[in-house]
């Protein structure tokens, strides 16, 4: 019975709010609704308006017949990110990490949707698929940031843990994911080896704000005459999924409008994303969107032998996928005149 109580009077006792350390990177600071460890310093810190993040809700794992991992569950969501990395004190071990950040979400009152250690979150041994398929930790380390999660990109996972977690309230939900690795790759940024490294990602979840005017279809014309297409960010879909949101319905009448005055228009129509997240998945999620867009639509009477609808992922950008600005030019749908061609 003592040595429970021991237990639970250092887990709850671990962590403190604030950014306590001198030694942290000048403009950081914690999230304020999560603590971190005591002792720990914040080497790498992001916070992005509008960004995604994607969680894991189950195992991922890898299938060496295939060479690639098998199906799993997910979910991506998008609004304001806050990324922080810390480095936990000189030996706590990645486990007294893990145990420590999942009472701390709890506490502060979170809902874990999946968490786990080890083979319990990923196959070990298969290229760190938390970093590479969850986190989308593929860079090589050219910029800050690919420098601050390098270790994290190439640890034992057999040590490294991971929660996922969701918060509801009054002012909306959050979600928020916790990497943990030990430190295997050297003094890398000055970090000693077996040092324990967390990744903190919170989204304060909420709408992208409509920046882009509303295009008319005579300018549509006007632009497919010119160019042979005409890009759209109007038409907008819920996060990770191929569902048009009630608020690009003003962008779809015009496209109406425009195949109505132009009964001999045929159109391809193109689903584009940027290039957070795997090719072939984007490559699906955009073609599933460019098909609800297209029977959106023959909903209102446009005839689907003028439509046809194509998914392209992120190859065709028209931005640099390296900043957010580029990435949302980059998420769009185009209607490309099909000019005589066949389906």
């Amino acid at each position: 019975m003592k040595l429970r109580f021991f237990s639970i009077f250092f887990l709850t006792t671990s962590l403190l709010i604030g950014s306590l350390r001198s030694d942290d990177v000048p403009g950081s600071a914690d999230y304020p609704l999560i603590k971190r460890i005591a002792g720990s310093e914040i080497y790498f810190s992001k916070t992005t308006d509008f960004d995604r993040l994607k969680i894991a809700l189950s195992k991922i794992e890898w299938s060496g017949a295939e060479g690639k991992v098998k199906p799993y569950e997910s979910a991506t969501v998008e609004g304001k990110l806050f990324t922080n990395y810390y480095r936990a004190p000189e030996k706590m071990s990645s486990l007294e990490v893990f145990r420590n950040y999942e009472q701390e979400l709890k506490e502060a009152g979170f809902e874990i949707l999946f968490s786990g250690e080890g083979g319990d979150v990923e196959t070990p041994g298969y290229n760190n698929q938390i970093a590479k398929e969850i986190l989308n930790m593929n860079g090589a380390y050219g910029t800050p940031e690919e420098k601050a999660q390098w270790p994290l990109q190439h640890t034992d996972e057999k040590r490294a843990a991971y929660i996922a977690a969701k918060k509801s309230g009054e002012n909306g939900e959050l979600y928020a994911s916790v990497y943990i690795t030990p430190n295997t790759v050297g003094k890398w940024l000055e970090i000693p080896v077996e040092t324990t490294l967390i990744r903190l990602d919170v989204c304060e979840v909420k709408s992208r704000e409509q920046r882009m005017e509303l295009v008319k279809s005579e300018e549509m014309a006007n632009e497919i005459s010119l160019n042979g297409r005409v890009a759209l960010y109007g038409i907008l879909f819920d996060f990770d999924s191929a569902a048009i949101r009630p608020d690009s319905e003003p962008t779809l009448a015009e496209v109406v409008r425009l195949l109505n005055e132009k009964p001999d228009l045929s159109i391809l129509v193109v689903g584009h994303t940027d290039a957070t997240g795997g090719f072939d998945y984007n490559r699906t999620l955009s073609q599933r969107r460019a098909e609800s867009v297209v029977a959106n639509l023959a909903a209102q009477g446009i005839s689907t032998q003028r439509l046809f609808p194509v998914g392209v992922s992120f190859s065709s950008p028209v931005a640099t996928n390296r900043t957010e600005d580029g990435k949302a030019k980059n998420r769009r749908v185009e209607l490309v005149d099909m000019a005589g061609g066949k389906r």
